[in-house]
């Protein structure tokens, strides 16, 4: 299969708490993005501007990277970076072999992890006690409409977490992401708990558990070549960047945006 590349535009908003800090994580990423495997085809850096009614994070910049690249390439770009919007300008569909793809979801589950520090933090939704627990377990007539009429991934991932996670809790907050468990197997370790499943899903919401999940091991079963169209690759590649720019900005970025909303085009 010959591998195509990716066109994409990264939008960033660089907020801080100082002007300094502002101009630094624009260098640091231009920076970064020049020294990647990606092609820039176009850089536009805006002014930094003072907004005080955003405090603690008055300051911003409005930063866009028109790249090219393969998707492994973008995708670490991405998770390095923290992009708050990531456009797919071409090709409108790509096809990933299934053993590439369970690769690249584990590099991008480490490059998050060790951005938190080694940790896995799991928020539990408020309302989780209001949802139902989801049954386990499909039938092959429906994992087989699942994968190929629903264009659906059938795959298996260890997620190891702290003790405290309870079973109905985990499938519940699975159910959350958008994914129905098939198996699921749970080992006592030292301190941690051992969540061996396997699961059906949409590609953007294994993207996602990927990330947000930091799975031991991960691997797709079918199909063996996944079909993954611009929307669902610009869904995904977005919530990744907007998930890591949260970790590099804590609850300042929380802060700011309880204040008011940006806009992410330059003018």
């Amino acid at each position: 299969m010959v591998v195509r590349l990716i066109e994409a535009i990264l939008y960033f908003e660089v907020l801080g708490r100082t002007r300094l800090a502002v101009e630094d994580r624009v260098k640091r990423t231009v920076d970064g993005l020049k020294m990647s495997p990606l092609e820039i085809k176009r850089l536009d850096i805006g002014d930094v501007i003072e907004d005080p009614e955003l405090d603690p994070l008055s300051f911003s910049a409005l930063l866009e990277a028109r790249v090219e690249g393969e998707l492994r390439d973008l995708a670490d770009a991405v998770a390095e970076y923290g992009p708050t919007l990531v456009e797919i300008l071409k090709p409108g569909r790509i096809e990933v072999p299934a053993e590439g793809l369970s690769d690249l979801l584990l590099n991008l589950a480490r490059k998050v992890r060790e951005l938190r520090g080694g940790r896995v933090v799991i928020p539990i939704p408020q309302n989780l006690k209001e949802i139902p627990v989801p049954e386990v377990g499909f039938d092959e007539e429906e994992l087989w409409e699942a994968v190929y009429q629903g264009r659906e991934l059938l795959y298996r991932l260890s997620l190891v977490l702290p003790r405290e996670m309870e079973r109905d809790t985990l499938l519940k907050l699975l159910l959350l992401e958008g994914c129905g468990v098939n198996e699921l197997k749970i080992t006592d370790l030292d301190g941690v708990r051992e969540f061996s499943t396997e699961a059906v899903s949409s590609f953007e919401s294994l993207f996602a558990v990927a990330f947000r999940y930091s799975p031991k091991t991960l691997e797709i079963l079918e199909p063996q070549i996944v079909d993954i169209t611009a929307p669902e690759l610009q869904n995904a590649l977005s919530d990744l960047g907007s998930f890591v720019n949260s970790i590099l900005m804590g609850e300042d970025l929380q802060k700011a945006y309880e204040k008011d909303t940006f806009s992410f085009k330059l003018g």
